[in-house]
């Protein structure tokens, strides 16, 4: 069995998220990127210090990736008057922030980005069946899933914390189940606050997001 520990939305203005930083970590972190920005501060919101060095994955995707800093490497190697720096070509790599976010994060063993093509689906579904598949075998005692996109002066970041043992904050465990087509809800990018409005209203049933692989199957949330 798997359990869902934790459900965030995060949101920050280009002038918030260096802040956000600041307030996570005690420090500014210096010439890393927004998305590797968005990953420390979600990630260190997710886990207690105590769970930080317990063996952990992350699991992430994003529409936007490193666009921003793909066109601004691009300004300067075609127009620039100067060679671009290394940390600009750097920022340019999805894989940095897994990097940055390791010496905050000792147990992180792992990290998988996965690139959106489409602004109206994700890959949920995905995460966190491949999440589940990990956390049952006992590969890792914890699981990061997030969704970290940065368009124009907004930052966002959408995670949930997953455990292989249930936890005294745990808010619902999760499995891969059969579903009849039309019960479940189609992989979104707002996932989480659809899950937290569920959790929210402490209603009963159980809460069903279809695997974009197969409309009968899908991810089965029940209450605890």
């Amino acid at each position: 069995m798997t359990y869902l520990d934790t459900v965030i939305t995060q949101e920050f203005t280009a002038a918030e998220l260096p802040a956000a930083v600041r307030a996570a970590l005690g420090k500014p972190l210096r010439r890393a990127a927004t998305l590797t920005q968005l990953a420390v501060v979600g990630a260190l919101a997710c886990l207690p210090a105590e769970r930080r060095t317990l063996p952990t994955a992350l699991l992430w995707q994003t529409r936007s990736g490193p666009r921003a800093e793909t066109l601004a490497l691009l300004e300067e190697v075609c127009n620039g008057t100067a060679e671009p720096m290394p940390y600009d070509f750097l920022a340019t790599q999805p894989a940095i922030a897994a990097a940055q976010l390791k010496p905050f994060l000792p147990g992180l063993h792992s990290a998988t980005c996965l690139p959106l093509a489409d602004a109206t689906m994700a890959n949920w579904s995905l995460l966190l069946s491949l999440a589940d598949h990990w956390l049952n075998s006992g590969r890792y005692a914890q699981v990061l899933c997030a969704q970290l996109d940065h368009a124009d002066d907004l930052a966002s970041g959408h995670w949930l914390a997953l455990s292989a043992a249930p936890l005294e904050n745990s808010l619902a465990s999760l499995h891969l189940s059969e579903v009849t087509p039309g019960e479940a809800l189609a992989d979104a990018s707002d996932f989480p606050a659809c899950l937290d409005h569920w959790l929210a209203a402490e209603s009963s049933g159980h809460l069903y997001l279809q695997s974009a692989a197969s409309r009968k199957l899908a991810v089965e949330f029940a209450r605890i």
